[in-house]
């Protein structure tokens, strides 16, 4: 049995900490919100922690899974962070969405206080993490990795190492570039098909059976259907989030990016429109309203 703590219990992390749990593991949770962490603790038999040093201190394996790099940043070197612990895990696992420059600072701290940090970022929805098929994209030391591996198997059909350090990051970046771009032309296309006549529900029957069916159209298709009844899976302000970070990376890697620009500004218009909190999939809704228009008269 490994004792795990496991900090931020999102959407996608409570499924994954679940997996955790269900493979017999010893789970310390902890999550910004103390009500949320509690009551997972007295669901599936872990234990909740006040702070993420606390949650740290009692664990041999830190496991995060935050919104951003300011969160991430503050859970593992802010005041009662997991670094502040009197004595730091062996092991840590960032799984969220962030640069590698955040991760090389996590990396370096970690390093000083004797703890290997592994980067490992998921490509899958909710519905794959509740089903633990998440694509693990791991980089670190390769000890490090193997390790992290083993932790992250009840949780993923596949882990894969990337290299170094920071690289895990750099490639959900590339992945997400790639969601996000399929999110826009869904939207465009949805919305086009809609005003040239024909049905949504119809239209989207040919994207699931077409050329362009990718996995990302499947698991995504009840919200495009059905906007507004569908919970929310994914903010549109954190995918527009993802961009910018994908931006920056380019613009240090020397790579240019003209489509995950042209996306990141439609997502800042529909953010701009007061649609960050809601599911991605809402860019068709900001087009359909943004694309309205008055007709002349006939006749």
């Amino acid at each position: 049995m490994t004792t795990i703590a496991f900090l931020g219990l999102g959407r996608m992390g409570v499924p994954m900490a679940q997996h955790l749990v269900d493979a017999g593991n010893d789970l310390v949770v902890w999550n910004r919100t103390a009500q949320t962490a509690a009551r997972f603790a007295d669901e599936h038999g872990a234990r909740a922690a006040r702070t993420p040093a606390e949650a740290a201190a009692a664990a041999d394996v830190v496991i995060s899974m935050l919104a951003d790099d300011a969160a991430l940043l503050d859970v593992w070197t802010g005041d009662n962070g997991v670094l502040s612990a009197p004595r730091p895990p062996s092991l840590g696992i960032d799984m969220s969405t962030v640069s590698p420059e955040t991760v090389a600072q996590l990396h370096a701290r970690c390093a000083e206080r004797g703890a290997a940090f592994v980067d490992a970022p998921v490509s899958g929805s909710v519905a794959t993490a509740e089903a633990g098929g998440l694509l693990v994209m791991a980089a670190g030391d390769p000890e490090a990795v193997a390790r992290a591996a083993e932790v992250l198997a009840p949780l993923a059909k596949r882990v894969l190492a990337l290299g170094p350090s920071g690289a895990g990051a750099a490639m959900k970046l590339s992945v997400n570039a790639v969601v996000h771009s399929l999110n826009q032309a869904i939207s465009e296309a949805l919305v086009l098909a809609e005003r040239a006549g024909i049905d949504r529900l119809r239209a989207y029957e040919v994207f699931a059976n077409s050329a362009v069916a990718a996995p990302f159209v499947q698991y995504r298709r009840a919200a495009y259907e059905r906007p507004g009844e569908t919970p929310v899976t994914f903010r549109l302000e954190l995918a527009a989030k993802d961009l910018r970070l994908a931006l920056a990376l380019a613009e240090s890697a020397g790579a240019q990016l003209p489509q995950t620009a042209t996306n990141l500004a439609v997502l800042a218009e529909a953010v701009e429109a007061g649609l960050g909190d809601a599911d991605e999939s809402a860019v068709a809704e900001y087009l359909r309203r943004s694309g309205a228009v008055e007709r002349p008269p006939t006749g």
